[in-house]
């Protein structure tokens, strides 16, 4: 852990430095954010897509699977952060389907995948009421879904989140009696069919990769779950570094961290150096962490630090780094868990993998919640320009103070919530650009931090 006695002012780890005794640092609320993680694992089921998911939906249902499942460790760790995840699945197989000729019906899993060939339909009539059929779907031996429907009444059974019904045009018998009405009076009373022919297809992740990154409303991207030599992550910070330098998406990536492969360096991706080990024992990777980290990074707004922020359910490193060794993955630009005395586990400091220094990038720059902060300013002009002046105010003398207005009366906001400090109207400049349609901005800022150092000196008298 950091802390102890110190001498002079030059330690490179957060923490309490106090001769004496040490004081904690307090925890911040993320109880907001969007996180897009790209699912790792062939599931079997689910939207051939991108699934949004928060920590009350129906992940059977959706995933075809419970968080428990070891293929969704990842989700799982990322839930404890974000408030809805974006689940990029894939999923191009083809669906299990049953078009059983004594039935009126053709159904259809609702998802493509082997585990549509999981889903049974049982058909029980009541005994006391020939006319009354209890139509039941199975998902493996679990009831999932339950409807009561009559013999003159076939067009009543619906689709649910497992199936998908569709009711068969069949023709009158002889006697002009309505097939449908025939074929539910002929059965059994009771019988279970099966849904057969879904099957997975192997999918090439990184074809659909921009799309979803350039398309999704999200604010942190992550690839955790996938091994961490994977070239995933790679084309992830690629990815995140391009929208954000030439589309202006100001996105941000997390990445687990690999001995001797790339070196990030850039303010838009976070580097997770180690994971941890949960109260049950259960070890969590460096790359599911990352999940961890993207969940929560995406929940924190610009008025907060994850720095000492505590990780959920966790009571040790995965693996424990040393003095040296935190202070190390610190210097690399890596976010390192670190476990403390009373059993948690935090955050060491919140900063990303900038760690060249220029005079357009200096070392706040490596401080995530100054590029929150930046980011939310960055994001909120583009938004009121384009919805507001974009083709519709002149630029014009009026014009321009009309924008500049606007911007004082923004920034003043910030300065009062706590954002930015240090604020004066003069700080924004709003003037003609070389054409006719252009306007060129220079606003200087100073981003609040948080306090995360402290020397102290104790005279005893």
């Amino acid at each position: 852990m950091a802390g102890g006695t110190w001498t002079t002012m030059n330690k490179r780890r957060p923490g309490a430095y106090i001769n004496t005794v040490g004081q904690k640092q307090p925890k911040p609320d993320t109880s907001l954010g969007r996180t897009l993680l790209i699912g790792h694992a062939q599931l079997g089921w689910g939207a051939d897509g991108v699934i949004e998911l928060d920590a009350n939906s129906n992940f059977k249902a959706l995933l075809g699977t419970t968080l428990e499942d070891s293929n969704l460790v990842a989700l799982r760790e990322t839930l404890k952060g974000a408030l809805t995840v974006l689940f990029y699945n894939q999923n191009k197989g083809k669906k299990a389907t049953l078009d059983e000729p004594t039935l009126p019906w053709v159904f259809a899993a609702k998802y493509a995948g082997t585990k549509g060939n999981d889903l049974h339909v049982s058909f029980e009539k009541d005994p006391n009421e020939q006319d009354k059929i209890t139509v039941t779907t199975l998902f493996n031996t679990e009831i999932v879904d339950q409807q009561v429907i009559r013999t003159t009444t076939a067009a009543g059974l619906v689709s649910n989140d497992y199936l998908d019904v569709q009711l068969k045009d069949t023709k009158p018998t002889e006697d002009k009696k309505d097939g449908n009405q025939a074929l539910l009076e002929a059965l059994a009373a009771t019988i279970t069919v099966n849904l057969t022919g879904g099957t997975n297809e192997a999918g090439d992740v990184t074809a659909g990769l921009n799309g979803v990154l350039e398309t999704q409303n999200y604010n942190v991207v992550t690839a955790a779950g996938y091994p961490a030599d994977s070239n995933i992550h790679v084309l992830v910070a690629m990815a995140v570094e391009r929208l954000r330098e030439t589309e202006g998406y100001k996105i941000r990536g997390v990445v687990p961290a690999l001995e001797g492969a790339t070196n990030y360096d850039y303010e838009g991706i976070s580097v997770i150096a180690n994971g941890v080990e949960l109260e049950d024992g259960t070890k969590i990777s460096t790359t599911d962490a990352a999940g961890f980290f993207a969940g929560v990074s995406s929940a924190a707004g610009p008025t907060q630090s994850l720095t000492y922020a505590a990780y959920p359910g966790a009571v040790k490193a995965n693996p424990a780094l040393t003095n040296e060794l935190t202070v190390r993955a610190l210097n690399a630009g890596e976010i390192v868990f670190t476990g403390k005395r009373d059993n948690r586990v935090v955050i060491e400091q919140d900063i990303n993998s900038l760690t060249k220094f220029t005079d357009d990038k200096p070392q706040q720059f490596s401080k995530n919640r100054v590029i929150r902060v930046l980011d939310t300013i960055a994001i909120n002009t583009s938004e009121v320009f384009e919805n507001q002046f974009l083709g519709k105010v002149n630029n014009d003398p009026t014009g321009r103070d009309l924008f500049k207005a606007n911007r004082v009366a923004y920034m003043a906001s910030l300065q009062a919530s706590g954002i930015v400090q240090d604020y004066d109207a003069a700080d924004i400049t709003v003037d003609p650009g070389p054409d006719k349609d252009t306007i060129v901005v220079t606003l200087a800022v100073t981003p609040i931090d948080s306090m995360e150092k402290l020397y102290m000196t104790i005279v005893v008298r």
